[in-house]
């Protein structure tokens, strides 16, 4: 199977569950939302572009799988909305972008600091960009280890090897190599506290109590399933 195809049988996991937590995540960073012009790394079903074309006068998203942007060019026929399948260590821009999403992507690629490093050659010298990566400290894989399913917080799972993960971040990883790739980091922070798995989650609780468990793990960074860097170009 090639890489791309890769990408496209990762598609399906971006439903039920995911499609929720990945709705929040967006009315959650929203906030950090700079300038007109945006780049998301990485589409998967485009949940997050409403939000980006309900901000931005101009929205670009950059994916590695054809059937992706196929998809979202179908779905998204604004005139200010161009979708790009490229791999990320290849893109290139003729043009820089006050704000970079990267949500859930350095965990899947071969190197984290390389990508980013490509990413913040279109970053507008204010720019900010915004990146989001599961946390290895999360409460779950803690339970994890305690129930004898991981040796480590951050081992590979079953679940992560099924949609491509490399790697797991801790925070201080998770920082060390936002830095390597030579930004300031200006905030970090978590979202959603994680206690069972996504398909038990969308099965046990409802709303209330989803949005309950994310605003915990807003106020418990460290044990949150979520962790996100705000950063700026020195």
């Amino acid at each position: 199977m090639t890489k791309s195809e890769n990408l496209d049988s990762y598609l399906s996991s971006y439903k039920g569950f995911n499609d929720w937590l990945i709705k929040r995540r967006y009315q959650k960073l929203k906030q950090y939302f700079h300038g007109t012009s945006c780049l998301e790394m990485g589409i998967a079903e485009g949940t997050g572009v409403e939000d980006l074309l309900g901000h931005f006068k101009k929205v670009t998203v950059v994916d590695g799988s054809q059937a992706a942007i196929d998809a979202v060019k179908k779905k998204f026929t604004s005139s200010k909305f161009r979708a790009v399948c490229a791999y990320f260590e290849d893109m290139s821009f003729d043009e820089k972008f006050d704000t970079i999403i990267m949500a859930h992507i350095l965990e899947h690629v071969d190197d984290p600091v390389v990508v980013l490093i490509q990413a913040i050659k279109f970053l507008s010298p204010d720019g900010v960009v915004i990146i989001d990566v599961p946390n290895g400290n999360s409460l779950h894989r803690q339970i994890g280890v305690k129930m004898g399913l991981l040796n480590q917080k951050t081992d590979l799972n079953e679940a992560d090897l099924s949609i491509g993960h490399q790697r797991v971040y801790t925070p201080e990883t998770f920082k060390r190599d936002v830095e390597k790739a030579g930004l300031h980091i200006q905030e970090f922070g978590g979202m959603f506290v994680k206690v069972l798995s996504n398909t038990q989650m969308e099965k046990t609780f409802d709303e209330k109590q989803r949005e309950a468990l994310f605003t915990v793990g807003e106020d418990n960074p460290e044990i949150a399933a979520e962790q996100y860097i705000i950063a700026r170009l020195p």
